[in-house]
């Protein structure tokens, strides 16, 4: 049986890892980049780094004793994806700089017909791995086409620009900005940071592992999976405060608080870093070093709109200009398109006409009329806390039971039942009206402009484990 992985991220590394261990061998994986790694290897922005303790953000079947801190930066945990690759045989199956623009299922012969500027690619079984952040959101500025100077989005990093003593604007102020802005903060002249609407921060507890502590991982592995756990139990914990459960949320909001007060002495600057909405209707982030950035001279926070860009900065909302050399766009990800750009054609209709502009799958891997076909990190498979390698791990099971369900049963085609889909839809849609995400008063990259959230699992990440350990007969149709 021949499989097609399209992303060669944790989503896809993983994926044909689990099946090579379930004895699938014909696999290839595509990938538009010149490095396996996806968003960490695109992400080379300075400060780029985890916000998953290192020990939890990694593969159950490849822990690592060797990382360096306790939250990983971007070069060690591309490094990470790239040998687990190496050492569970699927790199010499990754086809690099090879951009799928299209797939087609041919009910005829029972195959996915996968196009690529690199050819075309047959396969029983395709998984589509792309990842939800991989397609950089940029804002359309008035005028921005007119800049005189450099203009770039975080995830597409200028490292041919010096940043050294230049007025730089930053727009944004979400996961990637609160990394990059303390990073180039003490080169630039000038920093002028557009907020829209402040997060919440908590401290980032990051550490060096010296050697010892290496060497304790290596030797004693319970060490380390002692650690993974321990991560693991505390993130699964603090759910229940994005679930319905606000009284769960007040101690991490009032050590959010505190940590503002701290940090930020002076009030008009707190006021502005001040979030009004409930704690996890945004993303959390964590940072130490982001209100020092912010309270720096030279920086300022401003919380005017963008009117419109000049050829030499900004003109705001409220009639003042900024003068900036360098433009940097921390306005994250196209985060509900899923597969964008690449087209695919079930048995009667593409993806796109099957979702009516909201993104939805059983579990969040798979949907009716596409069959042999799967996602990884689909909708509705983003946790409010914890690890997303768990949540992959979760979904790589399951897909391998499924092509294992394929193989042994001789049958051509593995569908999930519309009945299961839209039952499991209907409950969905229930559950969230009492999330955070939800009820939280404030506008996110969650949520679409009619209050949708194609994005967020509302329940607990053990319970999403458990309901999609195995291809359940009741679930999927075999023929």
């Amino acid at each position: 049986m021949r499989v097609a992985v399209v992303g060669a991220g944790f989503g896809g590394i993983g994926t044909a890892a689990h099946l090579r261990r379930a004895g699938v061998r014909d696999i290839t994986v595509l990938e538009r980049g010149e490095r396996v790694g996806g968003v960490w290897n695109h992400n080379t922005y300075p400060g780029a780094a985890c916000d998953v303790p290192s020990h939890l953000y990694s593969f159950s079947f490849a822990r690592n004793p060797a990382w360096g801190r306790r939250f990983a930066e971007q070069p060690e945990i591309q490094r990470y994806v790239e040998d687990t690759a190496r050492r569970e045989g699927v790199l010499d199956s990754v086809r690099l700089n090879t951009e799928v623009h299209s797939a087609a299922w041919d009910g005829d012969a029972a195959v996915w017909r996968i196009e690529t500027d690199g050819g075309t690619v047959e396969a029983e079984v395709m998984v589509a791995a792309c990842g939800q952040l991989s397609r950089p959101a940029i804002p359309e500025l008035n005028g921005l086409e007119d800049f005189a100077g450099p203009a770039f989005h975080s995830a597409d990093w200028r490292h041919d620009v010096d940043l050294s003593g230049k007025r730089v604007g930053v727009i944004g102020t979400g996961a990637s900005a609160i990394q990059f802005v303390p990073a180039i903060q003490p080169h630039v002249a000038s920093l002028t940071v557009i907020q829209r609407s402040p997060p919440w921060i908590l401290p980032k507890l990051d550490r060096a592992y010296l050697p010892r502590h290496r060497s304790l991982f290596e030797r004693v592995p319970a060490v380390q999976l002692a650690g993974r756990f321990g991560w693991w139990a505390m993130l699964e914990a603090a759910i229940a405060g994005f679930v319905g459960h606000e009284r769960a949320m007040r101690p991490a909001a009032a050590a959010a608080r505190w940590h503002l007060r701290r940090q930020v002495p002076d009030a008009v600057l707190r006021e502005k870093l001040t979030p009004h909405y409930r704690m996890g209707c945004k993303r959390i982030l964590l940072s130490s070093d982001w209100y020092p950035a912010l309270s720096s001279p030279g920086v300022e926070v401003v919380t005017s709109g963008v009117a419109r860009v000049t050829p030499d900065g900004i003109e705001l909302d409220d009639g003042t200009t900024r003068e900036l050399d360098v433009l940097i766009f921390g306005t994250g990800f196209k985060a509900r398109t899923f597969v964008a750009p690449m087209d695919i054609r079930g048995r009667d209709q593409t993806l796109e006409q099957a979702w009516s502009g909201l993104p939805h799958a059983w579990h969040g891997i798979s949907v009716p009329g596409f069959p042999n076909a799967f996602l990884v990190y689909g909708p509705n498979t983003f946790g409010g806390s914890g690890s997303a390698i768990y949540m992959l791990e979760s979904q790589m099971r399951h897909i391998t039971s499924a092509v294992q369900r394929l193989r042994s049963s001789g049958a051509r085609t593995i569908e999930v039942r519309p009945e299961a889909h839209d039952e499991f839809i209907g409950e969905l849609r229930a559950r969230q009206a009492d999330t955070v995400w939800a009820t939280g008063g404030c506008s996110s990259w969650y949520v679409d402009d009619q209050g949708r959230d194609p994005t967020n699992w509302p329940g607990y990440t053990l319970e999403y484990r458990r309901r999609v350990t195995r291809a359940d007969p009741s679930v999927y149709a075999l023929a």
